[in-house]
């Protein structure tokens, strides 16, 4: 009995080797099958069996198998990668962390979990443990993949980046996204083109068809779209993805990339279209195929174009469900909502649902005081705007856009005593806090301008002052400190007029045979002449000046000509506005009736009147009717029409014929 079954098993392991050498793997469930009916312990059937059916894409069956076998253990391994492809992520690494002993097949498939689970620091390190103490075939593979993990752990942080490779385009490919992580755009798109071209190059060497070099190539160049829209060139962009999109990439992911990107061209432009694009990139099963970072774009566009196309209620969910799904968005969810609700006039909600975030969130508030700004400027609250820009903390308040918009604000509302003291506490910071010469000069001059509008010449000339000690050699302020000094101190606009610069000076930096070419010019010499009087206390004399007269000739003034008036027009009366129109053309013409008879026609020459009557429409009412069938008219034909010309004197006969 014992021989019997030997033997039947030994056929069983013979068969089970022939149909996995012959790739036959509906057979090797069976054979496998024949083997657990006579040894259900035996772990390589269970194995070879689960393997088959995942070769098959039997996902699902193949975990049921693994989780039948009660060897998970054994089989962890198989069972974690049926969990991984049926997107249990979570389960999968559960089940990979049981293997007592991991071998380097074990800690690989952590690792792709852990990147399909986004906890990119410790998939770093399980792959650079991997290279560390392997080295196969597979080398180069592992390298692009520590590249794509050094690419997200760049987006998540400050961190270094992984030197260039170009062993492969993979890996120049993964070096150009990091580069981009990290802001370089110029330089990511660099590295793309070069990318771009190894993978045509290795490809045309592989023999590859034109259809799988697109396929290969359209990441790159989405991502090269990417990088010029990052730049502004928004055209060459839009040329990429539509470029892309003509090949049918069939990676629904990257459809879903190009869609997204297409609708952030277009704004609020194209609003059908966008909704087109925005359900390709919101298509059911793609959660599972994007990160979490570019699930979360797309959900915020899609909150973003409902808000663009007024569809209020749809907006509010959709910002809702961004805030609740993608954390790292919830700023962004909360101003959607804050536009929405100052577009609905509720300014004073979208204003304390902005502070609510700026409280949580203080490293982004003075951002989140401008968007609050604009809200409020939108619908004229220039006051409550005042009390927001006045809210801001530490050292953006003085910052000079924060400054002039305070001041411009104030000054609207006629507070220009409070908009004066904005001004001079900005200058007193900037001037304590020792900031760069040119921001501090920006911010005198600015001051220094308001302060003389304003009739404070003594504020005004100390902010001068200043900026004359900064910059000596500027005439200009130079000039404003004279004019400030002279509205309150003459001995000082006195003291300071010594260092203008001298009138010859002047005007010997002038080329005054130049002034003399054309008649054009002689004006330019008349203005100069002009300012060296006003810069001078007494005017230069200039040759031949007191030998000049003016000839004051006196203009002739034509005359009008009397318009020549109808015979019998009538001033009461006003003319008729269609007088200039021909006659036709008027709202008054009646076309003239042609009056001649028309004879009605009742049968052809020579029938009797009975057979005339079959022809009388009037005599045989009511004995119509209609067809039981309707015969649909064959479709025009469209030819090109012929110009026919008709012979001159078609009417005539030629001579000697008929």
């Amino acid at each position: 009995m014992a021989e019997g079954r030997g033997a039947r098993l030994s056929g069983y392991y013979a068969e089970l080797k022939k149909c996995i050498e012959n790739a036959a793997y509906p057979k090797v469930v069976k054979a496998a099958n024949k083997i657990l009916g006579e040894e259900p312990g035996e772990v390589e059937a269970w194995r070879c069996k689960i393997v088959a059916q995942i070769n098959q894409d039997q996902f699902q069956e193949a975990l049921n198998t693994a989780t039948k076998s009660k060897l998970v253990p054994e089989l962890a391994f198989e069972k974690a990668y049926c969990e991984y492809r049926l997107n249990k992520v979570d389960a999968a690494y559960d089940t990979i962390c049981t293997v007592p002993d991991p071998t380097p097949r074990d800690r690989e498939l952590k690792a792709q979990i852990l990147y399909r689970l986004e906890r990119y620091e410790e998939c770093h390190e399980v792959y650079r443990e991997i290279i560390r103490t392997t080295s196969d075939d597979y080398d180069v593979e592992r390298e692009t993949n520590v590249a794509a993990v050094a690419v997200h752990r760049s987006a998540d942080a400050d961190s270094g980046g992984e030197p260039d490779e170009d062993s492969s385009y993979e890996l120049v490919y993964n070096s150009a996204c990091n580069l981009l992580a990290h802001g370089h755009v110029e330089a990511a798109l660099t590295r793309l083109q070069v990318a771009r071209e190894q993978c045509v190059a290795y490809l045309t060497q592989d023999e590859a068809t034109q259809e799988e070099i697109n396929q290969e190539v359209a990441i790159i160049r989405v991502q090269q779209g990417h990088c010029l829209q990052l730049l502004g060139r928004e055209k060459e962009a839009l040329a990429i993805y539509n470029a892309v999109l003509k090949t049918k990439p069939d990676d629904p992911a990257l459809l879903a990339i190009i869609n997204n990107n297409l609708v952030a061209i277009n704004r609020g432009a194209s609003v059908f279209d966008s909704r087109k694009r925005m359900k390709v990139a919101t298509a059911v099963g793609l959660e599972h195929k994007l990160t979490t970072r570019q699930r979360g774009a797309i959900a915020l566009n899609h909150a973003l174009l409902a808000y663009h196309t007024n569809q209020d209620e749809a907006c509010q969910i959709e910002a809702e469900l961004v805030e609740k799904n993608f954390l790292h968005l919830t700023l962004e969810a909360r101003v959607v909502v804050a536009a929405l609700l100052g577009r609905q006039g509720k300014s004073t909600e979208a204003r304390e649902l902005l502070e609510k975030c700026a409280a949580q969130i203080p490293d982004r508030g003075t951002e989140i005081a401008l968007m609050a700004t604009q809200i409020l400027l939108s619908k004229g609250e220039r006051e409550a705007a005042c009390e927001v820009l006045a809210g801001v903390r530490g050292e953006d308040r003085h910052r000079q856009g924060i400054v002039a918009a305070r001041v411009t604000l104030l000054t609207s509302l006629g507070q220009r005593q409070a908009a004066s003291t904005v001004l001079r506490k900005a200058v007193e910071w900037h001037r304590n806090n020792k900031t760069s010469a040119e921001q501090l000069g920006a911010l005198w001059r600015q001051a220094a301008d308001f302060h003389l509008r304003s009739g404070d010449a003594a504020t005004a000339a100390a902010s001068l002052l200043d900026l004359h000690r900064l910059d000596p050699s500027d005439v200009t302020t130079l000039a404003q400190l004279i004019t400030a000094y002279a509205q309150y101190d003459i001995a000082a606009a006195q003291k300071m007029s010594a260092s203008l610069p001298s009138v010859a000076k002047v005007a010997g930096d002038l080329d005054i045979a130049a002034l003399e070419a054309t008649p054009a010019h002689r004006h330019t010499r008349k203005a100069v002449a002009t300012a060296t009087q006003n810069l001078s206390p007494v005017a230069p004399r200039t040759p031949g000046s007191e030998t000049r007269k003016t000839n004051d000739k006196k203009t002739k003034k034509k005359k009008k000509r009397k318009p020549q008036l109808p015979k019998n027009y009538n001033p009461e009366v006003p003319p008729d506005p269609e007088r200039w129109l021909p006659r036709w053309q008027r709202k008054g013409y009646r076309k003239r009736r042609d009056r001649r008879a028309k004879d009605v026609m009742k049968g052809t020459q020579g029938v009797s009147s009975d057979a005339a009557d079959k022809f009388d429409i009037t005599k045989t009412a009511g004995t119509y009717k209609p067809a039981t069938q309707l015969v649909s008219t064959p479709p025009e034909t469209h030819h090109p029409r012929r110009n026919v010309q008709k012979k001159k004197g078609g009417g005539k006969k030629k001579k000697g014929g008929w």
